[in-house]
């Protein structure tokens, strides 16, 4: 455990003082150790200390371990909250998980078996709150949006501007959704296993905060385009980014049973770019393969390499291909071969214009049943222009 972080909270709720120092005494030494003697003055601790964790017998005189369930469940939805109970009062251990309890533990329990219970429970609740934090940027988000949209005068200034946001905003949401729904999946299949998947739900959460702030990001473009203003541009690693979108559709093709291979150049492919431009670009390119797929063994390839003066990338797929006949439609605005749910017909038309407007080009082969080939190439940056230090791709 880090020395400098700060430790988890546990509220220890019992009106027998002896249980009470007894886990205190048991949990003390990794973790801050509250206690209550009465759910009254559990309430007034939780409010005042926010714990991790609540461990609180059932029976007590006055109110009930399921009444200081129910009030601490009005308090925070969250919190993991474990109750103690005697072999009679076992139907009420069962109760109290239908009331929103996570874990009941017999009297009398096995230090060991209480001791990783706690520290099961206690990640339990940090990753909750953490998707929960996620959630209300989402909600905060989407208001933003939904006030963006209502402007109907400043609508009518940007005209196709905004159609184009809404597609920009939709690629990182299905993703941020795909994670969540993901996470919930695990949450609720492996509440004793939690501790073995820590790290990867970590992970998960990582790249849903991630997405959140490229939305921001992404409003922050479009306020640019509303009042004129520009926006730097600065060297970016394209080994490094494309790294970073095979790890944000993961989910999407993992949903697809496809795989997503990147190959990247040991040259770093350093080009003079808006990032959030050149990623959004990529990205939906990424999205479009997986989304050609047709089934489970679904292969995506994201690659990138220096030709001469200039960075190659290439998006392949062995998806269901276009047809010739449809190939000069594809850049076109509004033209889309999705569903009607699925596409705006903006993206091909979007990435055009932001890969020309950074001086490339942007061409795409693609044959029926077979596959597509999406083939971008960008100027590479002047030698000097380049950061002294070459992160690893993916870093």
């Amino acid at each position: 455990m880090n020395a400098n972080a700060p430790r988890s909270r546990v509220l220890v709720v019992d009106d027998d003082v002896g249980p009470r120092e007894s886990l205190q005494a048991l949990l003390s030494e990794e973790w801050e150790v509250l206690c209550a003697a009465s759910v009254d003055e559990a309430v007034r601790q939780f409010r005042a200390t926010h714990p991790d964790l609540v461990i609180m017998d059932i029976r007590m005189s006055e109110k009930s371990g399921i009444d200081g369930l129910r009030e601490i469940r009005k308090i925070d939805p969250v919190v993991s909250v474990i109750m103690l109970t005697g072999f009679s009062t076992l139907e009420t251990a069962e109760e109290s998980l239908r009331l929103g309890a996570n874990d009941y533990i017999r009297k009398p329990y096995n230090p060991d078996s209480m001791y990783e219970a706690v520290r099961e429970n206690i990640k339990r609740t940090l990753i909750e709150r953490r998707r929960a934090t996620a959630a209300i940027e989402l909600q905060a988000l989407k208001h933003m949006l939904t006030e963006q949209m209502s402007q109907s005068d400043h609508m009518a200034r940007l005209g196709q501007k905004s159609l184009e946001m809404a597609h920009d905003i939709s690629t990182p949401l299905t993703i941020i959704m795909a994670y969540v729904s993901m996470l919930s999946d695990r949450l609720h299949s492996s509440r004793k296993q939690i501790g073995d998947q820590f790290e990867e739900n970590i992970r998960c959460l990582k790249v849903i905060e991630s997405n959140v702030a490229r939305c921001h990001e992404l409003l922050d473009f479009w306020r640019s385009c509303k009042t004129g203003s520009a926006r730097n541009r600065r060297p970016i690693s394209i080994s490094s980014l494309i790294a970073e979108i095979a790890q944000a559709v993961k989910p999407l093709a993992d949903r697809a049973g496809a795989t997503v291979k990147v190959q990247a150049s040991q040259d770093q492919c350093w080009v003079m770019a808006d990032s959030i431009q050149i990623f959004r670009s990529i990205q939906n390119h990424a999205v479009n393969s997986i989304q050609s797929l047709a089934g489970p063994g679904g292969l995506v390839k994201i690659s990138c390499r220096a030709d001469g003066a200039l960075a190659e990338v290439c998006v392949e797929d062995n998806g269901c291909g276009i047809p010739r006949e449809n190939l000069d439609k594809i850049f076109q605005p509004y033209y889309t071969s999705k569903c009607e749910d699925r596409g705006l017909g903006l993206g091909m038309f979007i990435s055009r214009n932001v890969i020309e407007d950074h001086g490339g080009s942007i061409r795409i082969e693609s044959q029926v049943r077979k596959g597509t080939r999406v083939i971008i190439r960008l100027p590479l940056c002047a030698e000097d222009q380049r950061p002294q230090e070459m992160p690893a791709p993916g870093s």
